[in-house]
This record gives C-alpha cells, sequence and structure tokens, in this order.
C-alpha cells in the first residue's frame, strides 16, 4: 500500500511523528507533500520557513523509518494526492480530516477510486491543547508538548485552602501552573442551595476578567436541602472558566453537619462562625475545615477542595468525548474511512 500526508512541517513535533509512524506502519512508501513557500504563508500567521529548509529537515527526519518515501512540492490543499492514480490511502490529523474527504471527492469525480483515510487522534499538550508548529515558534510549548510557561489559574478567594488546593490540582494536571488570588465579592452570607453555584460561576468569571489568566477559577461551599433524606448536607462547587469562555463545573462530597450547627445557619448565622464557636477553633475554614474536625482528622479542607477542583476539571482532560459536534456520530462507508 502506497500512502500520502500533507503539510507544511514548519516545525516537527510529535504530532507530525505519530502521523508519520502510522504512515510507515500501514504504507509500504509513503508521498509526502509539502507545501510550497506561497501556499504555506497563505496559511499561516506565523512566519515559515524556506521550502528548501523544510525539505532538508523532512528528509533527514523521515529516513529513520527504513522505508521508501519521495517529497513533492505542492500548492494547494489537494496536491497530487486529487489525481494520482498510485496512492491507496491517506493520513491525517482531525483537523486535516476536512481535506482528505475533499481530495477523495474530486477522485472520485474524475473516476479515480477513492483513497483509505487513516485518521489519527489529535496530540495534545500539557496543558491539554493540541500541539502545533505556532504554539512552539510562540515559546508556549517545546516539540514534545511540555509546556514551557506555566498555565495562569487566577483564583477569587482571599482563603489559602482554596488557593492551595487549586495549586496543587492544576499541577497534577498540567504540569506548570501559576497561580494567583484575587479579591472576590461576598456572594451571600451563608449560601443555601442554588446560590452556591451562582456564587460559585460569579467568582470564577470575576477572576478571570480582572486578570485575564488562562482561567478563572471559583469555589463555593453551601448547604443544600435533600428531601429524600429530610435534612441538609454541605455540598463544595467549583467553577472553572477559560479565556475562551467555556465553563465546566464539578462538586466534592457531600456530608452533613450536627443538628445544632443546620439549625444555627438557618437562623441566619454561619457555617464557619458556629463552627469556630463550637469546637473553638478561629477561622477554621481557613485551616482543616470543619469537615476535618468533624472526620477526625481523616479528611481536611484541601483535600476537600481539591475533589471538587479536580471534578470541574475533568471534561478539560478527556476534551474529545465532551465536544459537541451538532451532529450524530455515523460511520462514513463513502470514504472507508479508518479512524484510529
Amino acid at each position: 500500500m502506497k500512502v500520502c500526508i500533507g503539510g507544511t512541517f514548519n516545525v516537527i513535533h510529535i504530532g507530525h511523528e505519530l502521523l508519520f509512524e502510522t504512515a510507515f506502519a500501514i504504507g509500504d512508501a509513503v508521498m509526502v507533500g509539502l507545501t510550497s513557500d506561497e501556499f504555506a504563508n497563505s496559511t499561516r500567521e506565523v512566519s515559515v520557513r524556506g521550502y528548501d529548509e523544510r525539505r532538508c529537515d523532512l528528509e533527514r527526519f523521515l529516513r529513520r523509518y527504513g522505508k521508501p518515501f519521495e517529497i513533492l512540492k505542492i500548492e494547494d490543499s489537494t496536491g497530487v494526492a486529487g489525481t494520482s492514480d498510485s496512492l491507496d490511502g491517506i493520513v491525517v490529523s482531525p483537523e486535516t480530516r476536512g481535506a482528505a474527504e475533499e481530495i477523495n471527492s474530486i477522485r472520485v469525480e474524475s473516476g479515480l477510486r477513492p483513497l483509505k483515510v487513516f485518521c489519527i487522534h489529535e496530540v495534545k499538550a500539557d496543558d491539554r491543547d493540541a500541539v502545533s508548529a505556532s504554539r512552539i515558534i510562540s515559546g508556549e510549548i517545546d516539540r514534545d508538548g511540555r509546556l514551557l510557561k506555566p498555565v495562569r489559574v487566577a483564583v477569587a478567594t482571599s482563603n489559602a485552602v482554596k488557593v492551595t488546593a487549586v495549586r496543587n490540582v492544576f499541577t497534577q494536571v498540567f504540569g506548570l501552573a501559576e497561580v494567583i488570588e484575587v479579591p472576590s465579592e461576598e456572594v451571600t452570607r451563608q449560601p443555601i442551595g442554588e446560590e452556591t453555584i451562582k456564587g460559585s460561576i460569579s467568582r470564577a468569571r470575576s477572576a478571570l476578567q480582572q486578570t485575564k489568566s488562562d482561567y478563572g477559577v471559583g469555589i463555593e461551599a453551601g448547604l443544600f436541602r435533600i428531601a429524600a433524606l429530610d435534612t441538609y448536607l454541605d455540598v463544595q462547587y467549583c467553577t472553572i472558566v477559560d479565556s475562551s469562555g467555556r465553563i465546566t463545573y464539578g462538586h466534592g462530597p457531600g456530608f452533613e453537619y450536627p443538628p445544632e450547627v443546620i439549625r444555627a445557619v438557618l437562623r441566619g448565622s454561619t457555617v464557619g462562625a458556629i463552627m469556630s464557636q463550637l469546637t473553638g477553633i478561629e477561622n477554621i475554614g481557613h485551616r482543616g475545615g470543619s469537615v476535618g474536625y468533624l472526620s477526625g482528622g481523616l479528611i481536611d479542607r484541601t483535600s476537600l477542595t481539591e475533589i471538587a477542583v479536580l471534578m470541574a476539571l475533568t471534561p478539560r482532560i478527556k476534551t474529545e468525548l465532551y465536544k459537541d459536534s451538532g451532529s450524530d456520530i455515523q460511520a462514513d462507508s463513502a470514504s472507508d474511512v479508518a479512524c484510529r
């Protein structure tokens, strides 16, 4: 089988490596369409190295696979793939999947058989965004997708426990994270029910607007009436909004306060005030938290908050599963697509 790949290959990175590994694994020979300087510069916002320099680097890189290959200059998105009768397949990324479909339409109209399409998965950097040459050139990431600049995270709080929890989780997920605390408006004296959720959303948006960070985080704990249990549970909600406007949510485990605390809160007191009074621990919410005291130290507020933050980050880890395509998923039998 002879397969083809097309691209600019301005900087060869880990995403390109997966493309070529796939191509040489399924193909006996590989044809590479390399964009001309004119075509490359018309489709790229960043500066593109000259064709001869890119071709030289590409040749050196491809020799590692030990199989025949040829590099051809292309002036448009279809190149020779739309007309060659010696090709059997094409390897693309999700970003260039549309080009493969366009190529197959041209081939069918010309009386040629459609190419078998192999679509690799999107290769992501440490921050869960796609690896790209433009990000490498700008100094955000290296060729292997490792962050060279920390993600900037603003937390709307003055509570060191929340800041620590956010720093711990974001560092685990993204590798590098700069976490800052920003002033936040008091949402309500003691949130109950949906006020808690609205408060976390308001805090997250405020943090992002004030700092122009990559992410804004709002964390709010409140009492939720559980009718089936005939009681209230304390649940901590986390909202994360990013610079694109996308919002994700999560919450931590719920636990029950002593009846005396619930009665005091419903009369207008706050959980923090009544728990500090009961335990003699001043500012208990800024230390181990009520849950630390009530659980006998088996879990503290930092750990509880980390769970809420991680739950809000979950859709940002397996991002491909949370994309709204707007249409039903159907098998592409016409082009015989094999997506990996």
